[in-house]
């Protein structure tokens, strides 16, 4: 978030204080942070403030009771009553009056609560709307149901999370009373604070602050090594958020992915976009790129890999999760998602078969618009970001890609990944033979290459990666099975063995030759070869 993110925020709120916009409902975790920017706003503007919860009654800013104790004045409805009545009383009439109410939702809630709360409720929204209260409503809760009675009574406004500069702030404001304590070392320079407060952005300030304590009780000291303990905690938001799932890909590198040399080059010069230095530059963070081509060709490996060669995290959005039955719900889930992406960011978004999701437009589309609804979300957002969320998409339905997907501006790149060329199968070779224990040294890799490819298979057909990895696989299960059934046949890898194999193995290439013919054809006019 930016500072400009709350200072909109601020100058929305104004606005609708102003304009007397009967009920506003303020999405955040963030309580205390929230009713102190309305409080100063109130300030501001002299207005009076009033705050309610079913805990605490009726109270002002400073949590004193606004007027006489009475126990029922825990109940909405009595509430409400009550601050109507204490508006009515004013002694200037055109004196301002604004009402906090604090996790009201349990009382509006259609199918179990009495009718009579969202009806007074309403019945305020009226007085101020029609009868001229001098007055708004601001309701505060971490979710979001609005009860159809109230849907055009009341405005949603998304609270932001710290800015960087908020954040920074605080992080001095901690180090200022750390320094403070003789036991406790700090590494004060510039670049790691700094570090700190990208690394904290998207927490609230309840999380910055207990992180913070946190990794200095541990060590009695704050540095480098307390930026994993930040990742961590962003960890806990994917995981709540139910629509994201976090990878762990510290166990990968780019040296994993054979081939794709344009395409690695590409993002080996972006990964210094996310720096401070770059920051400093006027350097804009990358928006993310998408991978089309035919599968098993290395897509989903490089989204996993470019996360570990940046050092940030990688969430992964599945499409599926974001549809639901229920009217609205799916358009919500998006945003959810994007919020979450942002709350987490630097990171990699990771959404594997795009056009699943966000299908183009046409016949097939039979959901009463609801992915067309998602698909306009989505492409606001990649439009419009500032964030530093790097969007690394795949797909392999070229067909189903919607041409606003293409527009420029959304992704920085398109690139196609081909079936693997003979150098490129060679390093893939290499490579999943390493992995499976096996000396890249004692195979004759260049027969290898020639039965993978166009001198044995036929013009135009290659095995792809994913396609080599299981001809290995395939051939060290054989093996084993073998030696196990007969002890003399010999436990051993070969370059024959392999060739053996390679003569069941019917290629995707050949099997869908025309489909891929098709792909070729779309990315000589889309997109860009990543090898």
């Amino acid at each position: 978030m930016t500072e400009s993110t709350l200072g909109v925020f601020r100058l929305n709120l104004r606005d609708l204080i102003l304009a007397q916009f009967p009920i506003t409902h303020i999405v955040t975790f963030e309580e205390a942070r929230a009713i102190r920017e309305i409080v100063d706003m109130a300030e501001f503007l002299d207005h009076d403030v009033t705050i309610w919860s079913t805990s605490r009654g009726l109270t002002n800013p400073a949590g004193e009771q606004s007027q006489p104790q009475n126990a029922a004045d825990s109940d909405l409805a009595v509430a409400i009553a009550a601050f109507k009545k204490q508006v009515q009383s004013s002694e200037n009439k055109s004196d301002g009056h604004l009402l906090i109410l604090l996790d009201p939702y349990s009382y509006l809630n259609e199918k179990s609560a009495n009718p009579i709360y969202r009806r007074t409720l309403r019945d305020l929204a009226i007085d101020i709307r029609v009868n001229g209260f001098r007055c708004t409503c601001f309701t505060i809760s971490p979710e979001l149901q609005i009860p159809l009675e109230l849907e055009k009574e009341i405005n949603i406004l998304d609270f932001p999370l710290p800015s960087r500069e908020e954040i920074l702030s605080l992080i001095k404001k901690v180090v200022a009373s750390i320094d403070k304590v003789p036991s406790v070392e700090v590494l004060h320079e510039e670049d790691f604070i700094e570090s700190l407060a990208d690394s904290a952005l998207g927490l609230t300030y309840m999380e910055i602050e207990e992180v913070l304590k946190s990794s200095i009780v541990r060590d009695r000291k704050l540095s480098e090594e307390d930026l994993p303990r930040i990742f961590s905690q962003k960890q806990q938001i994917v995981r709540k958020s139910g629509v994201l799932e976090y990878l762990d890909t510290g166990q990968m590198s780019m040296k994993q992915i054979g081939g794709l040399l344009k395409l690695k080059l590409w993002l080996n010069m972006r990964s210094e976009a996310f720096s401070v230095e770059a920051r400093r530059f006027g350097i804009k963070v990358p928006k993310g790129v998408l991978l089309s081509g035919i599968p098993g060709c290395g897509k989903s490996l490089s989204a996993k890999c470019v996360s570990a060669a940046w050092k940030i995290p990688l969430i992964r959005l599945d499409m599926g999760v974001i549809y639901s039955s229920l009217v609205g719900s799916s358009e919500e889930r998006m945003r959810e998602a994007i919020r979450t992406a942002e709350a987490v960011s630097p990171c990699v978004l990771w959404i594997d078969e795009i056009e699943k999701g966000l299908p183009s437009t046409g016949p097939h589309v039979g959901d009463s618009g609801v992915s067309l609804r998602v698909l306009s979300s989505f492409l606001t957002w990649m439009q419009e970001k500032t964030s530093p969320v790097f969007v690394f998409a795949t797909a392999n339905q070229l067909d189903l890609l919607p041409s606003e997907l293409l527009r420029r501006g959304r992704f920085d790149e398109i690139f196609f990944v081909d079936l693997p060329s003979d150098a490129e199968r060679k390093e893939i070779n290499e490579i999943h033979l390493a992995r499976s224990l096996q000396d890249p040294g004692a195979f004759d890799l260049e027969k290898l290459v020639e039965a993978t490819g166009e001198a044995v298979l036929g013009p135009g057909n290659r095995y792809s990666g994913a396609e080599i990895e299981n001809w290995i696989n395939e051939t060290l299960l054989r093996v084993f099975h073998e030696h196990k059934s007969d002890p003399k046949n010999q436990l051993e890898m070969t370059t024959s063995r392999l060739l053996e194999t390679a003569k069941d193995i019917i290629p995707l290439s050949k099997m869908r030759s025309e489909d891929v013919a098709e792909m070729r054809t779309w990315a000589s006019e889309h997109a860009i070869s990543a090898s």
